[in-house]
């Protein structure tokens, strides 16, 4: 039973440093109880959602309720419910403050919709949902 010290080079040419396992039990097999547990491998690959992969791959998808509610604005706007495009944007600001906030204001909506429309690369993100009409 040879011991590899840490600053004596190890002996008979090779370097120093941790050796691996050492002992009376086979390799590969752990005692009683390892300090940190297992860990799972793919633990690291959970996203916060708890699926595998934290990427979103997939589109939005109609289950969710922000999501049909836009659609269903864009298709009135198609069919001509709202008087135009800055309606139908306020009509999704107040949806959206409806879901996720549990709140109404009219004055919030309105200063929401407002920079929405004044915004060029958030005005071609709303162009693009009211494209989407069916």
């Amino acid at each position: 039973m040879s011991v590899g010290g840490v600053g004596r080079g190890g002996g008979k040419g090779r370097a120093g440093g941790a050796k691996g396992p050492s002992g009376k039990a086979p390799a590969g097999k752990a005692g009683p109880v390892s300090f940190g547990g297992g860990v799972d491998r793919t633990a690291g690959l959970v996203g916060p959602s708890g699926a595998v992969g934290s990427g979103n791959v997939q589109g939005p998808q109609a289950s969710d309720p922000i999501t049909s509610q836009a659609l269903a604005i864009a298709k009135q706007l198609k069919n001509g419910d709202f008087k135009n495009k800055e309606e139908a944007t306020r009509k999704l600001v107040a949806e959206v403050l409806k879901e996720k906030l549990r709140m109404k204001s009219s004055a919030l909506t309105s200063k929401i919709a407002d920079a929405l429309q004044d915004d060029p690369r958030l005005n071609q993100a709303l162009e693009r949902l009211w494209s989407k009409a069916e």
